[in-house]
Formats: C-alpha cells, sequence, structure tokens
C-alpha cells in the first residue's frame, strides 16, 4: 500500500475536534470563577468593619461572592462531564452578571480614584469568566 493511501485510511480514536471540546473551557471557567471567589472573599475577610459601618456596601460584596461561587460550582459541575442546555444558559446568564457588576465597581472605583488594583483585577476576571462561558457555548 502506498504511502498517499495509507494516510487516507482514517485512525481508530475520538475525532481531533472531539478532544477540544466545551469542558477545556468550563475548566478555565472554574478556575478564574474560584479566583474571582478568593478575591471577594478575602476582601470580606480584610473589612470585617464594613458590615456595621456601610452594610449596603458588605451586602453587595456577599452578593458578588454567592454569584462568584455559583459560577464556579457550575462551570465545575459542567467540566466534569454534566451537559444540558438549562446548566449552559444558567453559567452564560452568571458570568454576564459577574462581569456586568464587576467592571461596573471597576468603574465606580476607578473614577472615584479609590481601591487600587484590586476592582480593576475583579473586573478582568468578571470579562474573562464572560468570554469564557461565550467560548463554551459556541464550541
Amino acid at each position: 500500500m502506498d504511502a498517499k493511501r495509507q494516510a487516507q485510511i482514517p485512525r481508530p480514536g475520538p475525532a481531533p475536534s472531539a478532544s477540544v471540546g466545551p469542558w477545556r473551557w468550563y475548566w478555565w471557567l472554574t478556575g478564574i470563577s474560584l479566583l474571582g471567589s478568593l478575591e471577594v472573599a478575602q476582601f470580606l475577610a480584610t473589612n470585617s468593619g464594613m458590615f456595621t459601618a456601610a452594610p449596603g456596601r458588605a451586602a453587595g460584596s456577599v452578593l458578588g461572592l454567592v454569584l462568584w461561587t455559583l459560577l464556579t460550582a457550575l462551570a465545575g459541575a459542567a467540566a466534569s462531564g454534566r451537559r444540558s442546555p438549562w446548566l449552559a444558559r444558567a453559567i452564560l446568564v452568571l458570568s454576564g452578571l459577574v462581569a456586568v457588576g464587576s467592571v461596573g465597581l471597576a468603574a465606580i472605583h476607578a473614577a472615584a480614584h479609590v481601591g487600587g488594583l484590586r476592582p480593576a483585577l475583579g473586573g478582568v476576571l468578571g470579562l474573562a469568566a464572560l468570554g469564557l462561558a461565550i467560548g463554551a457555548r459556541r464550541d
């Protein structure tokens, strides 16, 4: 058998496109979401006085932590093999909420010239989460 004909014979195993499915996007999203959760948790842990001095601000931060943590759990479930249209939609909606909240928070802090790099990091993580969720839906 000549080399040209042998190259046309399909090899056993998964197709090349099957090895790069949406699961890799979800693993990355899980990592980014975990970083977002840790960033907000660290902020809450180091600013415990905020709960009495500015309860509205504290409630917003707790809501952000809940959203990041929920996104981490859902992305982890998708990365481990769970597939459903509901799960993919929930991940996309949550990542959109996290991105809007994080970028909005970064913009407010930048306009007020407060917060340093922490809010900007949150904005970057939020946009990364949204990009990964969109990438997983397309793949």
